[in-house]
């Protein structure tokens, strides 16, 4: 009767031993799946990283703010502060009666307005506009003499609506 004990006792510890091995080994493979899976993500990520650094810096090659030698031209005044200044000349041109000096076209939805600006080098920037039925993009070259700011149109350009 003891020795039907001692096998039934055997059997059982045999089968706990067996499904522990087994869960214990589906366990460990789900973890090594998650690993891998994170791994993959991680140099998916990197390469996105990657992408957007190198976009990025095309993005900031014309820019006062990168540009060396432009900021070089400035060298006695602060680029933050003198950025300001000059977008904030450009933003003024919104606030004039009647239309829009900078921006050579009337507009049909209401007035144009300068939306966005920015400056490429010490001489020119490039400035975004809008009615809200039109848009359009306006290349400007500005002067700054001590305190005075002269801006200039040189190009324009309109959007067609389709």
């Amino acid at each position: 009767m003891k020795s039907k004990i001692f096998i039934y006792l055997f059997v059982f510890t045999a089968l706990i031993l067996v499904f522990q091995l087994v869960n214990s080994g589906k366990v460990v493979n789900y973890q090594v799946d998650m690993i891998q899976a994170k791994i993959a993500r991680i140099d998916t990520l990197k390469l996105q990283l990657e992408k957007s650094e190198q976009a990025y810096a095309e993005d900031v090659y014309f820019s006062l703010d990168r540009n060396e030698e432009a900021m070089a031209y400035f060298e006695e005044a602060s680029i933050e502060d003198l950025s300001a200044r000059i977008k904030d000349k450009v933003y003024d041109s919104n606030a004039v009666k009647g239309d829009n000096p900078l921006v050579p076209f009337t507009g049909v939805g209401g007035k144009f307005l300068i939306n966005k600006v920015k400056l490429l080098n010490h001489k020119w920037l490039i400035a975004d506009f809008s009615d809200g039925t039109y848009w359009g993009e306006v290349w400007i070259q500005y002067a700054v003499n001590g305190e005075d700011i002269r801006l200039e149109v040189k190009d324009y350009l309109l959007y067609p609506i389709d």
